[in-house]
């Protein structure tokens, strides 16, 4: 007999190592797969907020229907807006338009043209 055999006092031996290595894959492909989620959410959730930052900077949205959508504050707009000028997301003065739009009266925001 080859001494490469296992016995059954072996396998006692191997069987909590597979185990334990089984559930360390499990966890890191669950880390993994959870990072990539939130990463797809947050990017998401930017992308929609830039959108709605558009419209109204173009006017075809008011700023109060845009806080609405956001659910967010005035302040929380602002700081928002000026993130993304930090970052080189947008530029200053599309962000000062923005922030025009925000701290202005809803009932005199612009509005959308009714032919466009």
């Amino acid at each position: 007999m080859s001494d490469a055999t296992l016995t059954l006092a072996d396998m006692d031996e191997v069987i909590p190592i597979l185990v334990i290595a089984m559930g360390g894959a499990i966890l890191i492909v669950w880390l993994v797969f959870g990072n990539i989620r939130k990463a797809l959410e947050t990017r998401a959730k930017e992308m929609t907020r830039r959108e709605i930052a558009a419209y109204v900077a173009e006017g075809s949205m008011s700023p109060d229907d845009a806080r609405k959508l956001l659910g967010s504050s005035s302040e929380e707009a602002e700081r928002k807006i000026s993130d993304a000028v930090a970052w080189g997301v947008i530029s200053p003065k599309k962000a000062e338009e923005l922030i025009r739009a925000f701290r202005a009266d809803p009932s005199s925001a612009p509005q959308r043209p009714a032919d466009a």
